[in-house]
């Protein structure tokens, strides 16, 4: 079985790997561990959707935009580590969200054919409980099983 570990660091993203090897009962699974970044740019175009007129991206967008994908890697490697220690035979990947951080990890799950997508939920409140989150947009478009593994303690 190839799965895909949506990964941005958190606890819940830690819990979400832990509860798929608790929940697989399988051990030495093919496991990508996917974590997404976004470029300076891309969060420039979604603020202005939402807020104004102008789009700042500061003059030194690249470097900064470096440094989230040297962030990412790392990111995706703390992630391997996690799920190499569940028992699954994992590798990194990290990719720049040019879209919508769901529709990056469903695009993603595509490519790589996997059979099983997992990520954490969060408990959301306000406005983005209102626009909903990465974890019920992944569930509404990935045409593959989907575990979405909710916050502990709860």
């Amino acid at each position: 079985m190839k799965i895909l570990f949506a990964y941005d660091g958190s606890d819940g993203a830690d819990a979400a790997i832990a509860k798929a090897a608790e929940l697989l009962g399988h051990t030495n699974d093919e496991a990508v561990v996917l974590s997404v970044w976004e470029p300076l740019t891309v969060a420039a175009i979604k603020a202005a959707r939402f807020g104004g007129d102008e789009i700042a991206v500061p003059l030194d967008a690249a470097s900064e935009d470096e440094r989230s994908e040297k962030q990412a890697h790392e990111l995706a490697e703390h992630g391997v580590e996690v799920a190499r220690s569940h028992g699954f035979d994992a590798r990194p990947v990290a990719v720049a969200d040019d879209r919508a951080i769901a529709d990056t990890i469903v695009h993603q799950a595509k490519e790589l054919d996997a059979d099983l997508i997992v990520l954490g939920a969060r408990g959301l409140a306000g406005v983005r409980a209102f626009l909903g989150s990465v974890s019920n947009h992944v569930l509404q478009q990935a045409h593959r099983p989907t575990l979405v593994i909710p916050p502990q303690g709860g």
